[in-house]
């Protein structure tokens, strides 16, 4: 089995060859070593090794899509990966970015906004909720009862999503701690040790429908699922990034209504100044070994196909290169 190099932002050395070499070896900007970006970052690796034999992908960790997008900008890395509201505000020049990345350019997207495979979940404990008389997000805020609830780590931007679409319903982080409640700022795996240890009463987060974090409380917890308002998904999303979705009825057995969400996908994003072979190449391999990729782990093999990896629409174009080769598989117009 191949296993995907890991070298830290540090010490990195982007290791290229020429267009029309092979094999490839290619640095690719991630996230941390790990969760389910690492594993994208596995699954491209793959599907390079699978098209041109020998080539590697190694995944450099960094603290994320603004990273990337600053190393893509200061040319330190070929090839990285940012998630669509990361994207939005580097290409906007919104802060913490101090002005428009305007040469960045898409690849393929390795997970679309239509895939679902990153959908804001707001859930609590049901006893909580049969407590206060909660079934809605916006009952939060009509009754104001106090909230344990947790946020995505600070500087992840899933957690500002969550925090604006909260916002959108009339909970605010103020009013949170007005009414007697309480904010955790921590990562997936925090957030569930701290439902099923009962020190939170819920999580707002960007997760993957039926995620083993989702599974994990579920099976420690009797739970609910609140539905968010569709007016306070569009908000979110125009403010944000990310489009609105849908998680139906009964894809939870603790969600008893379609609940409006802020889908979120993630690009492979590379300068406008890339050579258009290299990047025809590089998207041909993965769309031509597209289950050497989604092999890579059970939830890509749910959500990825040829229509999400070339999903039309996002902050920045797609490159030229790309956009040739989707042309010629009928992917694009």
């Amino acid at each position: 089995m191949r296993s995907i190099l890991f070298i830290a932002a540090a010490g990195a050395v982007i290791a290229t060859t020429p267009a029309s070499a092979q094999p490839y070896n290619l640095t690719i900007a991630g996230y941390s070593p790990g969760g389910l970006v690492s594993t994208v970052g596995a699954g491209l690796d793959k599907a390079l090794a699978a098209a041109y034999p020998g080539s590697t992908l190694t995944y450099q960790t960094s603290s994320g899509g603004l990273a990337n997008s600053m190393m893509l900008d200061q040319k330190k890395v070929p090839l990285g990966l940012v998630a669509d509201h990361e994207l939005a505000v580097a290409v906007n020049g919104r802060p913490p970015i101090k002005k428009p990345l305007k040469d960045l350019r898409v690849l393929f997207h390795p997970y679309s906004p239509g895939s679902r495979f990153q959908a804001s979940h707001v859930i609590v404990n049901k006893a909580w909720a049969d407590r206060h008389g909660i079934r809605t997000v916006a009952d939060i805020a009509k009754k104001k009862p106090p909230l344990r609830i947790a946020f995505n780590r600070p500087g992840n931007l899933d957690g500002d999503i969550s925090i604006a679409l909260m916002a959108a319903e009339g909970v605010t982080q103020a009013d949170i701690r007005k009414w007697g409640g309480q904010i955790v700022r921590a990562a997936s795996q925090e957030m569930t040790s701290l439902m099923l240890d009962r020190r939170l009463d819920g999580v707002s987060f960007g997760i993957s429908i039926n995620h083993p974090r989702i599974q994990e409380m579920d099976n420690g917890l009797e739970l609910v699922m609140l539905p968010m308002s569709d007016a306070a998904v569009q908000k979110a999303t125009a403010d944000l990034g990310g489009k609105p979705c849908v998680i139906k009825a009964g894809e939870y057995k603790f969600l008893a209504a379609n609940s409006p969400s802020a889908c979120i996908g993630m690009s492979v994003v590379v300068r406008a100044d890339m050579d258009e072979t290299l990047a025809y190449n590089i998207t041909k391999a993965v769309i031509d070994n597209i289950d050497a990729y989604r092999a890579a782990h059970r939830l890509l093999k749910a959500a990825v196909t040829l229509q999400s990896l070339s999903e039309a629409g996002g902050a920045a174009p797609f490159h030229p290169g790309a956009l040739k080769f989707f042309k010629e598989k009928g992917l694009a117009k």
